[in-house]
């Protein structure tokens, strides 16, 4: 489907399904093929590859650099939007790289997730989803905190998974579709225990954003995404909410260009 077809559609999210017999979305149909006893395990771009399948849920992904210390690691979920599905959104956004790139010491895992709204979540349970990828990765989890990051139709996933407990920042790539009050309840909810960390990046998403900012007086607002040399000041890094309005990156090109995601959890706290 063409990129402006794709985002008119995603942009109207309270229309109707695709008409009737079309086929299946691109996660349905790969959660259709796949099946538990799939496995394969390889190295890519100094870190390992490891692909499970499971029944019902489709793949799932995951990548950890050769540098991976399970002692200090985070963990770091990033779920697909709308059009994708999980191995689309791995190989053909070059996640792994991208993940190289951050520098970050963490466990990546990019899980199924819908392709559209029609879709229901796939993991509801955040939990679930890292109790199995220790197992069937066959991966000492890491010690520390949860960061999932969410592009476009994503959000439905990220505000079901609100409620765990290592859960500390929220990345939100252009996909403050809804769910405002989720989101704003789970960042004001900080028991002072542990962070929790909003970062909301705005394109299409980026008028919304504003108004959902207004719930939020005292949220740090940047012009653009910083470059990788730029970095972040550490009130930004570490703001309970952060916007980002996106003038150099589209829609699209916030996940594909290779120069926001690095750049994000490289620098964010």
């Amino acid at each position: 489907m063409p990129a402006l077809a794709a985002l008119a559609l995603l942009g109207q999210l309270d229309a109707g399904a695709p008409d009737a017999g079309t086929p299946l979305t691109p996660a349905a149909a790969l959660i259709a093929q796949t099946s538990r006893k799939e496995l394969v395990v390889q190295l890519l771009d100094d870190g390992r590859h490891v692909r499970f399948g499971t029944d019902g849920r489709g793949p799932v992904n995951v990548w950890r650099p050769m540098t991976y210390r399970p002692e200090t690691a985070l963990t770091v979920v990033y779920v697909h939007g709308f059009f994708d599905d999980g191995d689309s959104a791995f190989w053909n956004h070059h996640l792994a790289e991208q993940f190289r790139d951050s520098g970050r010491n963490a466990l990546f895992i990019v899980p199924e997730a819908p392709s559209w709204r029609t879709d229901d979540v796939v993991w509801k349970d955040l939990d679930e989803l890292l109790t199995v990828t220790g197992k069937q990765a066959r991966v000492q989890p890491p010690k520390g905190p949860v960061w999932v990051v969410a592009h476009s139709g994503a959000y439905r996933t990220a505000a079901a998974w609100l409620t765990h407990p290592k859960l500390e920042r929220v990345i939100l790539l252009d996909a403050l579709y809804s769910a405002d009050d989720d989101f704003t309840a789970w960042v004001k909810g900080a028991d002072g225990t542990a962070p929790r960390r909003l970062t909301v990046i705005g394109f299409d998403t980026a008028q919304r954003t504003e108004w959902f900012l207004r719930a939020h007086p005292g949220a740090v607002k940047l012009d653009d995404v910083p470059f990788l040399y730029d970095g972040l000041r550490a009130a930004h890094a570490t703001a309970p909410v952060l916007y980002m309005q996106s003038e150099r990156f589209a829609h699209m090109e916030l996940v594909t260009s290779g120069r926001v995601l690095p750049v994000l959890l490289h620098h964010l706290k």
